[in-house]
């Protein structure tokens, strides 16, 4: 009789995003996963079949976790305001210099493997609904001009994000990047 699951699924993936946030997903060996999950070897194969299946998981939740955790934030304030905080706190700190799993597998994996880069493109889509889904509240509510289009705006906001981390991961400081921000804002102020 097989042995049922005893550890916490989510959380498992959790630190196997940390793990390879840190350090990229080539850089970590299969024995790194397993200690950071705190899973054996046989834990890791039977749940999830390989290391590349423990990356490809663990983008998905990311991209979930990290959708609603920016939904919550946009909501709470005005649309403007929420996206200057966003783009500020990434030329500032860049999730304490890691920047986005997503941003750093498009770069890394995801040239190299259509399977990856169609979960990477899968975040960064649930990215842009979160995005576009702020921009026509905002312009209900009169923040974001009327004449955009919102759904072409979210994908300009989710590329201008990339870039942003992508700069701020080769040294750019809040200051130098401060220019693309306001470029990004601007086009959506009323």
């Amino acid at each position: 009789m097989a042995r049922s699951i005893e550890f916490d699924k989510s959380e498992a993936l959790s630190a196997a995003i940390e793990a390879i946030w840190h350090r990229g997903y080539h850089a970590v060996s299969t024995s790194d996963l397993t200690a950071e999950m705190g899973l054996a070897r046989s834990s890791l194969y039977n749940t999830f079949g390989s290391k590349r299946e423990v990356f490809m998981t663990a983008l998905r939740q990311y991209g979930t976790e990290r959708a609603a955790q920016l939904a919550k934030s946009l909501e709470r304030q005005p649309v403007h305001k929420g996206l200057r905080v966003l783009l500020t706190a990434i030329a500032k700190d860049n999730d304490a210099g890691k920047g986005c799993l997503l941003v750093n597998s498009a770069v890394e994996v995801a040239p190299h493997d259509a399977e990856i880069a169609t979960v990477v493109k899968e975040g960064f889509i649930q990215m842009a609904h979160v995005f576009e889904s702020a921009l026509c509240a905002g312009q209900a509510r009169g923040e974001i001009r009327a004449d955009i289009e919102p759904t072409a705006e979210a994908i300009a906001l989710v590329n201008g994000i990339a870039g942003l981390r992508v700069l701020a991961k080769a040294g750019f400081d809040a200051r130098a990047l401060k220019p693309t921000i306001e470029g990004l804002l601007s086009r959506l102020e009323t």
